[in-house]
């Protein structure tokens, strides 16, 4: 009993300081305390170019949306290009959405804020060489032509779709995309994920309202896939985040296989506050033993529809080193 006592102890330690060091890593490197270096400076600014991007393709775009958002977008590109230059590839995009922005509302006659008109007005004049932006345009035959085709043409040709008809998605289509999305690799073997389909749309409209990132859109989707991990297969410290990575695999596994059965889907985050992570759970019927990943909303798209441009960096900024 004392050596089973004395061995609990010693790996409840081992877990606080595998954590701890997790927790001293996220919260000096991230830009939880502050965007103090480029990177940080990018990634709020990607975020916040973003919903912008997800504004302009919404299936009924609200003229005004996000002023407050353009505020802090304009000010936080002034600043980086002020400091780091205007160099970085997703600060011009961002800067290009802006300006694609101010476009739309031109065209359709509204009359943004003064304080927003100002904001751009500033930034096009540190900014002059870059060139708006374009969202894309979609047919329904155009996004699914290569669903079939070879990988590098299947892989590429996949985006998130926020725009759905009334038309109903067959529950035995969802049952083929998760046998098929069933040969993800693991972690010796251990398949973690875990899989949640909802259809009654108002138990959809509850998840995704705690969710909170689908304003415009969510009361489209005709499924909710809730994807979750299974803590209970991992041990020891070494493990304490493996389940996110395989649940995460599993993840585009499945968006891979929504786009080779021809139907439209969008991968949502499930970052919660611990708060809405015990709300979630109540509501989804979620064991305790499982951790959230992700969800997917999916539906059958509209003929014509429009999609983000969600710029990707160029091939030799995210791979750091190739070879010797």
């Amino acid at each position: 009993m004392i050596k089973n006592f004395l061995r609990y102890i010693f790996l409840y330690f081992k877990l606080i300081q595998g954590y701890f060091y997790d927790f001293k890593l996220y919260y000096k490197f991230s830009g939880t305390k502050a965007e103090d270096t480029a990177i940080k400076l990018a990634g709020k600014i990607i975020r916040e170019y973003h919903v912008i991007e997800k504004g302009l393709t919404m299936p009924e775009i609200r003229l005004g949306f996000g002023e407050n958002m353009i505020l802090s977008l304009c000010c936080d590109c002034e600043k980086y290009i002020a400091i780091y230059g205007d160099g970085e590839e997703q600060v011009q995009h961002a800067v290009g959405v802006i300006f694609e922005y101010k476009r739309y509302h031109d065209e359709h006659n509204y009359s943004l804020d003064k304080e927003v008109i100002a904001a751009i007005g500033k930034l096009k004049i540190k900014a002059q060489q870059i060139s708006e932006s374009w969202q894309k345009n979609a047919t329904k035959d155009e996004y699914f032509k290569y669903a079939e085709a070879p990988f590098h043409l299947f892989s590429s040709s996949r985006s998130s779709v926020r725009n759905y008809t009334s038309e109903e998605v067959p529950m035995e289509k969802i049952m083929s995309i998760l046998k098929l999305s069933q040969n993800t690799p693991s972690v010796c073997n251990r398949q973690p994920w875990r899989t949640y389909v909802y259809a009654d749309k108002n138990q959809i409209g509850k998840i995704l309202e705690i969710q909170g990132g689908t304003r415009g859109f969510g009361h489209l989707a005709n499924k909710l896939i809730l994807i979750t991990g299974e803590l209970g297969v991992f041990a020891g410290t070494q493990e304490r985040n493996q389940v996110f990575i395989s649940g995460g695999m599993y993840t585009m596994n499945i968006l891979f296989a929504f786009h080779y059965h021809k139907i439209a889907a969008c991968c949502l985050n499930c970052g919660t506050s611990p708060k809405k992570d015990r709300q979630l759970r109540s509501l989804c019927k979620v064991k305790e033993s499982e951790v959230f990943i992700a969800m997917v909303i999916c539906g059958i798209p509209p003929e014509k529809f429009m999609i983000t441009g969600s710029k990707r960096y160029d091939f030799t900024k995210t791979n750091m080193k190739i070879g010797d």
